[in-house]
């Protein structure tokens, strides 16, 4: 065979080694890429797992002494309604943040943590405004000592409905309250950590009566 031959094939096993290294190299890349996303986003799952839980917790521990608070002197006196309006803040802080909802990668749980601050969020907003509703109609009636009759009975008929229906609201409150264990033992597990307990259970410390 002649020397042009050897180079030539020479030459075609060192551009086959140079593009087999070429692809190695690319498949490396790729793959080494991919490992970090998943990474990535298993990060961003914890961080959220963990941050739900948090807020749930947070709400709910505010919600157990404003459930205590209310077995004490006026159940929807200062104290009781300063911790439903703090849950209620708290609960916008979910709203700030929904978003960072779709990090965690489990579709049912989403959904049952979405649902859970919704009925949770809307009673309580809804509870907060009942009671400015009926202190201001309360206040109304007892500013005018001289309403008239028939006003002063239509007064009373709406402080009467819109209290049931702030009881109603409180009812709804409750029974949700109960779903925050198990959501939070779903989004500890997600975010790889140990919850505790005492956070998601019903707080049994009293706060100070209310005034």
């Amino acid at each position: 065979m002649r020397s042009e031959n050897f180079e030539f094939v020479s030459n075609l096993d060192t551009l086959a080694a140079v593009v087999l290294g070429a692809l190695l190299a690319t498949a490396g890349g790729l793959v080494a890429e991919h490992y970090e996303d998943q990474i990535e986003r298993k990060r961003r799952e914890r961080d959220a797992a963990r941050f739900f839980a948090e807020i749930l917790s947070s709400i709910d521990q505010i919600l157990d002494f404003a459930f205590e608070s209310q077995k004490y002197g006026d159940p929807w006196g200062s104290v009781t309604m300063s911790m439903f309006e703090a849950a209620n803040r708290e609960a916008k802080v979910y709203e700030r943040n929904r978003e960072r909802l779709f990090d965690v990668r489990d579709t049912p749980l989403r959904a049952r943590i979405h649902r859970h601050f919704l009925w949770e969020a809307f009673p309580l907003e809804a509870l907060v405004e009942l009671s400015k509703e009926i202190r201001g109609l309360e206040d109304a009636l007892k500013g005018e000592p001289d309403m008239p009759a028939s006003r002063a009975e239509r007064l009373r008929a709406r402080i009467e409905e819109r209290k049931g229906a702030r009881e109603r609201t409180l009812a709804v409150l409750r029974d949700e309250r109960q779903n925050t264990a198990a959501i939070c033992a779903d989004l500890a597990r997600r975010a790889e950590i140990r919850l505790d307990k005492s956070k998601a259970a019903p707080a049994s410390r009293p706060p100070a009566p209310t005034s």
